[in-house]
């Protein structure tokens, strides 16, 4: 087993909201302010958008800048490069300004910033882990097609690891930022939330899961960029590269697993 890595090693606790955003323009608005609402340090990476995102997010950071406003960052990729880059960016630009942990949000419209302290506050006591949010897949609006593939998934997890996780899918997070120093993720998209739970496995760090709420839109309403083909296709070669890995034992030589 690696060694796992002490909660002592993180200080100060320093977190903020990571929310990578895509053609989301309809919802957008409404997530920001109520995630304002909890008086956190805010990055929106705008990932190439092209229905309007830019200019409104423009206008939302200047609003920010009075005394006593939430910090406020707006990050611009020149064109879209998907989820995993989104995030990767995010990631970069925060433990650039000194932030130790990044809370990761959707901003689909689709999950409940209410429950942000609460998952903030799991992470602050559990400062070295990868906190996962679990959403209820035996919800009766949880969609029938994203429960198979979800289960398969934490499967392949499991055995690649020996990890336990609900919900591998979920995009509300918390990320101890010094986890990248350690780990050097080479899926994109959506990929990049499946095999970084394997990655902090190997080099030591805790996953932790939490349940969250989640409500489901219909499809008039819904704006997703999963692309079945694709991605499955995607995630069916990380599991086979991750399962390659274990096998030949270097798995775990890729990442380090020192403690500070």
């Amino acid at each position: 087993m690696p060694p796992q890595h002490t909660d002592r090693a993180v200080q100060p606790w320093r977190p903020l909201v990571l929310l990578p955003t895509y053609n989301n323009c309809g919802t957008l608005p409404q997530v920001l302010t109520e995630v304002e609402r909890h008086g956190l340090p805010m990055m929106v990476v705008d990932d190439g958008c092209t229905d309007g995102t830019a200019a409104w997010l423009t206008e939302w950071k200047s609003r920010g800048s009075d005394q006593g406003s939430p910090i406020r960052i707006v990050v611009t990729h020149a064109v879209n490069q998907g989820k995993a880059a989104a995030m990767l960016t995010g990631f970069r630009v925060a433990t650039e300004q000194d932030f130790t942990h990044a809370l990761t949000f959707d901003t689909d419209g689709q999950l409940d910033p209410q429950e942000i302290p609460r998952v903030l506050e799991l992470a602050a006591a559990n400062p070295n882990a990868l906190i996962v949010g679990a959403r209820n897949d035996r919800a009766a609006d949880y969609p029938a097609r994203s429960r198979l593939g979800r289960r398969l998934s934490n499967l392949m997890i499991h055995l690649e690891c020996g990890a336990r996780v609900e919900d591998s899918q979920c995009g509300f997070r918390v990320y101890p930022l010094r986890l990248f120093d350690v780990v050097h993720p080479r899926a994109g998209r959506y990929a990049f939330e499946t095999e970084i739970i394997t990655l902090a496995a190997w080099a030591g760090f805790a996953i932790i899961n939490t349940t969250i709420t989640c409500r489901y839109f219909d499809e008039g309403k819904l704006v997703s960029h999963f692309r079945v083909g694709r991605d499955t296709r995607q995630a069916i070669k990380l599991h086979a590269r991750l399962l390659w890995l274990k096998i030949t034992g270097r798995g775990r030589a890729t990442t380090s697993t020192a403690n500070p």
